[in-house]
C-alpha cells in the first residue's frame, strides 16, 4: 500500500482492486505485525487536538477595539494634564466594559473535542482471521471491521458484506431517513450522500449488519477533513465591530478638528499657543462619549437575555446585532423547516375492502414500536404505526391477534420486506417492485387480476406522489409470495412546521432572502420549499450539489438571489455557498445541526445551531443555539437583532448630541469671552453618569412599527449616516443655544456671579440632555403623547437622573469636586425653563416634519 496517502474515492473501485490497493489477499484481515507497521506510518485513528485558548486571551480580546484605544488615549492625556480623577473614571469605564464582554463571551473552543467524542472506543476487528476487540484509535487502512445495529462507525471504509444494513447519516449528510447500504461498485461521479456502498466515521448503524474494509482513518476521514476545514476558517469581521471601528475613525477626525479649531481661533485672538492647546485637548476629551462602549456592551448583553427568552442562546455577544443585519438565511430543512417526524401525508387505497387489510399489513410488516412518546425503530415504520393508530387501528392488538411466525428482512435486491402469519403473508416495499410482484388487486371490493393498464395507472399515481417530494411505500397481502394482492400506496413525508409559512412571509417583507440548503433529494426539498413559500413562481430555482461543485464563488455570488433551494450538498458545498453569498455583499445566517454543517456555521456571519437535534460539533461552531429548533425562532431573533441595532443607534445619536452640546457650550463661552460655562469634572460627570442612565434605558425601547417591514442594512452602512450626522449637528446646536441663552440671562439680567452662572449652565445642560432623550425617537411626543411612557424604563431612568442631579447639590464631596451649592426654588425654575425650551423647539420641529 502507498504509505504517502490513504485511499480516496473508494466508492468507485471494484472489490478486487480495493483488496489489491490495500495489499490484502482476502477478508481474513491484516496480521498484527502489518497492522503495527501501518499504525506507525498512518498514525492513530484520531483527530488532532486544537490548541485551547486560555482565559486571559479572551480577556485581552476585549481591549482590542478602536474605541478602547481612543478612551485610553483620553485617559493618558488627562493624566498628563493633571486631571487624575478624569483619567481614573475613564479607566474604570474601560475595565467594566471589558469584564462584561469577557463574562458574556468566555467559552472554551471545543469543536474538535466534540468531534473526537464521536469516535467510538472499542470495535470488532478481524486480524489474522480471528475476531477481536480493538480500541478505535488503533484502526488502520486495510482492517476489516464488523458492524451491527447500534454500532457507531469508527472509520471510513467500503462495505464488503451487507445484510439489510441501514445507516443514519444525518450528522454527516443532513438526510433525515436512514440509508440502505449495498456492496455494489458505484460510478466515480457519485456524490457523497449517494455513496451507498461506503460507511463514514461518526454515523450510526440502525438496522442489519455487515463487514467494512477500512480505507481511511484519522484526519483522512470525512470527519477528519471537516475538522481540518474548521481550523482553516478565518475569523470573520462582525458587522457591528466594523461599524464601531468606522465610527471611531469619524470620532478621531472630529476630535482633531476640534483641537485644530480651538488652537487656531485662540492664537488668532492673541492667546498663548500652549494655553489654547490645553483647552483644545480638554474639549477633545469632552467630545468623546466615554459611556458609549459600556452602553453598547450592556445593550447587547440585555439583548442576549431577551433572546434567551425567545429560545435563542447567544454564544457571541456581537452576533446579536449581526443577526439583525442578516440579508440571507441559509436554513436546513429537517427539524427546522420541518418537524423531523416522518408522517403519512397521502394514502391511495385500492378499495374499501382493501383498507382494513392495508392497515393490518402496515402494522404487521413492521419492526418499529410506539408507546406514548417513546418511539423505537425506522422513522418510516414509526410513521406507519402512528398512521394506523390515528385511524383507529391499535398496533398492539393487531400484533397479538396475528402473531409473526417468521420474517424476510428488507433486501435491497428484491426491494421488499415480508412477514409470515397464520392467515397469510404481509408484504411492503418499493411500489414499482410490488406492482411487478403482485398478481391481483382488490377493486370494487372484489379480488381481480392486476392488469397492465391498472399497473400503469398506479405507476402514474406513485410518480405524482414522488413529485410532491414524498417517499412511497406499497403494501400487499397473500397466501404466498406468488399470489400477492396489491392493497395500495402511501406517501410519507416530514411535514413542515405550521408557523414556518408565516415566518418565511415575514422574511420576504423584511427583504431577507431564504435559501433551503439540505442533504435531502431535490424533489423533496422543492416540494417543502413550495409548500412554505420559500420557492414560488417568481423565477427562483433549485440547484443540487453537483451543480454547486461546478460553480465558483463568483458565479454563486451572481446568482445569489435567484436560488431558493440547494439540495444533496456536503460540507465543501455549504462553505462555498456561504463564501459566495458573502462575496455578493450579503450578511449570511446559516443554520445547521450536523457535523457537515460545522464549517459553514463557523464561516457564516451568524452561525445558528439546533439545540435539540444538533450535534455538539455544530453547537460549538455556532454563534447562536436555538433551543426549540424552529425557523420561526430565527425570524423572531432577527427582529430582536434589528431592535437592538436601532437602539444602539439611538444611544449613539443621543450621546453625541449631548457631547456636541457640551463642546459648543465651552467653545461658545470662549468665543464670547464669558466665564467658564462648564468645568472639566462637570463634563465628566455628565458623560459618565447622567447621560449613561438614559442611554442605557434606550436599549429597552420596544421595536419600531416598521422593524420587519424594511430592507436589511447594507453591509457597509455606518452607524451614523450623513442624515444622522446632520441631525446630530442640528440637535446639539439647539441644546447649546438654549443653555447659552439661559446662562447669559443669568449673568446679564439676574446679575449672578460667574460661579453661580456656571452652576446654572451645568444643571441646565444636564436637564436639557435628559429631556432631549425623548426627541431621539422618530415620532413627536406632541403628536403621540403615549410615546412618553412606551418605555417605562426610560421614563424612570430620566426621573432617577434628575433626582440624582438635585441630590448631589446637597452632598459635600460633590459640592467640592463639581463646584456646586444647593439652588433655591426660583433658581431651579430658571434651570427648568432653560432645559424645556430646546426640547419644545425640537418637538415642534418633529411635528412640522410630520413624524
Amino acid at each position: 500500500m502507498n504509505s504517502a496517502s490513504q485511499l480516496k474515492n473508494f466508492h468507485c473501485i471494484s472489490e478486487e482492486e480495493l483488496f489489491a490497493k490495500l495489499n490484502l489477499s482476502d477478508a481474513r484481515g491484516l496480521s498484527q505485525d502489518e497492522a503495527a507497521r501501518r499504525l506507525q506510518i498512518f498514525g492513530p485513528n484520531e483527530l488532532a487536538e486544537e490548541e485551547k485558548v486560555p482565559w486571559w486571551k479572551f480577556l485581552l480580546r476585549q481591549f482590542k477595539s478602536p474605541m478602547v484605544y481612543v478612551l485610553a488615549l483620553a485617559a493618558c492625556i488627562s493624566i498628563i494634564m493633571g486631571e487624575r480623577l478624569d483619567a481614573g473614571a475613564i479607566l474604570v469605564v474601560i475595565l467594566i466594559n471589558a469584564v462584561i464582554g469577557f463574562l458574556t463571551e468566555y467559552r472554551a473552543e471545543q469543536a474538535l473535542q466534540a468531534l473526537k467524542s464521536m469516535i467510538v472506543r472499542q470495535v470488532k476487528v478481524i486480524r489474522d482471521g480471528e475476531i477481536g476487540l480493538l480500541p478505535s484509535q488503533e484502526l488502520v487502512p486495510g482492517d476489516v471491521v464488523l458492524l451491527e445495529a447500534g454500532d457507531v462507525v469508527p472509520a471510513d471504509g467500503r462495505l464488503i458484506e451487507a445484510f439489510s444494513l441501514a445507516v443514519d447519516e444525518s450528522t454527516l449528510t443532513g438526510e433525515s431517513v436512514p440509508v440502505d447500504k449495498t456492496t455494489d461498485t458505484l460510478p466515480k461521479d457519485t456524490l457523497l450522500p449517494d455513496r451507498i456502498n461506503c460507511l463514514y466515521t461518526g454515523t450510526a448503524v440502525v438496522r442489519g449488519n455487515g463487514k467494512m474494509l477500512v480505507c481511511a482513518t484519522g484526519l483522512h476521514t470525512e470527519l477528519g477533513r471537516i475538522s481540518t476545514m474548521l481550523q482553516k476558517v478565518e475569523k470573520r469581521e462582525i458587522p457591528l465591530e466594523a461599524r464601531l471601528a468606522k465610527f471611531t475613525k469619524f470620532l478621531i477626525k472630529l476630535v482633531l478638528a476640534i483641537i485644530f479649531l480651538i488652537v487656531a481661533i485662540g492664537v488668532l485672538e492673541g492667546n498663548e499657543l500652549l494655553a489654547m492647546f490645553q483647552i483644545g485637548i480638554a474639549l477633545a476629551v469632552a467630545a468623546i462619549p466615554e459611556g458609549l462602549p459600556f452602553v453598547a456592551t450592556m445593550t447587547l448583553a440585555l439583548g442576549v437575555h431577551r433572546m434567551a427568552k425567545l429560545n435563542a442562546l447567544v454564544r457571541n455577544l456581537a452576533s446579536v446585532e449581526t443577526l439583525g443585519s442578516t440579508s440571507v438565511i441559509c436554513t436546513d430543512k429537517t427539524g427546522t423547516i420541518t418537524l423531523n417526524k416522518m408522517t403519512v401525508r397521502e394514502s391511495l387505497i385500492a378499495s374499501d375492502k382493501a383498507r382494513e387489510l392495508l392497515f393490518r399489513v402496515a402494522v404487521l410488516c413492521n419492526n418499529a414500536s410506539i408507546n406514548h412518546e417513546n418511539q423505537i425503530g425506522d422513522p418510516m415504520e414509526v410513521a406507519l404505526l402512528k398512521w394506523a393508530y390515528d385511524n383507529g387501528f391499535d398496533p398492539n392488538e393487531i400484533r397479538r391477534e396475528y402473531p409473526r411466525l417468521k420474517e424476510d428482512p428488507f433486501d435491497s435486491s428484491v426491494m421488499r420486506m415480508a412477514t409470515y402469519h397464520d392467515n397469510g403473508i404481509a408484504v411492503k416495499g418499493a411500489p414499482e417492485r410490488l406492482l411487478q410482484d403482485c398478481s391481483f388487486i382488490y377493486e370494487n371490493d372484489a379480488l381481480k387480476p392486476l392488469s397492465s393498464t391498472l399497473r400503469d395507472k398506479w405507476k402514474d399515481d406513485v410518480e405524482r406522489l414522488a413529485k410532491m417530494g414524498m417517499r412511497t411505500l406499497a403494501f400487499a397481502f397473500g397466501h404466498s409470495l406468488d399470489e400477492l394482492a396489491f392493497l395500495g400506496v402511501v406517501g410519507i413525508m416530514d411535514p413542515p412546521r405550521e408557523e414556518v409559512k408565516e415566518a418565511v412571509a415575514s422574511c420576504r417583507d423584511a427583504g431577507i432572502h431564504v435559501i433551503m440548503v439540505t442533504g435531502d433529494h431535490v424533489t423533496t426539498a422543492v416540494a417543502i420549499a413550495k409548500e412554505v413559500g420559500i420557492m414560488d413562481d417568481h423565477g427562483l430555482e433549485a440547484l443540487d450539489g453537483r451543480q454547486i461543485s461546478e460553480m465558483d464563488e463568483e458565479e454563486i455570488a451572481r446568482r445569489a438571489r435567484e436560488v431558493a433551494v440547494i439540495a444533496r450538498v456536503f460540507p465543501e458545498h455549504k462553505s462555498k455557498i456561504v463564501k459566495g453569498l458573502q462575496k455578493a455583499g450579503e450578511v449570511v445566517a446559516m443554520t445547521g445541526d450536523g457535523v457537515n454543517d460545522a464549517v459553514a456555521l463557523k464561516q457564516a456571519d451568524v452561525g445558528i445551531a439546533m439545540g435539540i437535534q444538533g450535534t455538539e460539533v455544530s453547537k460549538e461552531a455556532a454563534d447562536i443555539i436555538l433551543e426549540d429548533d424552529r425557523f420561526a425562532t430565527i425570524v423572531n431573533a432577527v427582529a430582536e437583532g434589528r431592535r437592538i441595532f436601532d437602539n444602539i443607534r439611538k444611544a449613539v445619536i443621543y450621546l453625541l448630541c449631548c457631547n456636541l452640546s457640551e463642546v459648543l457650550v465651552v467653545f461658545g463661552g470662549i468665543l464670547l469671552k464669558l466665564p467658564a460655562l462648564l468645568l472639566p469634572l462637570q463634563i465628566l460627570w455628565i458623560n459618565l453618569v447622567t447621560d449613561v442612565i438614559p442611554a442605557l434605558a434606550l436599549s429597552l425601547d420596544p421595536p419600531e412599527a416598521d422593524t420587519m417591514k424594511r430592507l436589511p442594512k447594507r453591509k457597509d452602512e455606518d452607524i451614523l449616516t450623513r442624515a444622522h450626522q446632520i441631525k446630530i449637528g442640528f440637535f446639539g446646536s439647539v441644546m447649546f443655544l438654549g443653555v447659552l441663552g439661559i446662562t447669559l440671562y443669568s449673568l446679564k439680567y439676574l446679575g449672578f456671579s460667574s460661579l453661580k452662572a456656571t452652576e446654572i449652565s451645568f444643571h441646565s445642560l444636564v436637564l436639557t440632555q435628559l429631556f432631549f432623550v425623548f426627541s431621539v425617537r422618530e415620532s413627536s411626543i406632541l403628536r403621540n403623547p403615549a410615546d412618553l411612557l412606551k418605555n417605562p424604563y426610560l421614563f424612570l431612568g430620566v426621573l432617577a437622573s434628575m433626582l440624582l442631579q438635585v441630590a448631589i447639590t446637597y452632598i459635600p464631596i460633590f459640592q467640592r469636586v463639581l463646584k456646586i451649592v444647593p439652588l433655591s426654588a426660583g433658581e431651579w425654575g430658571i434651570v427648568l425653563i432653560g432645559a424645556l425650551i430646546p426640547t419644545f423647539v425640537l418637538q415642534i420641529y418633529k411635528l412640522i416634519k410630520g413624524v
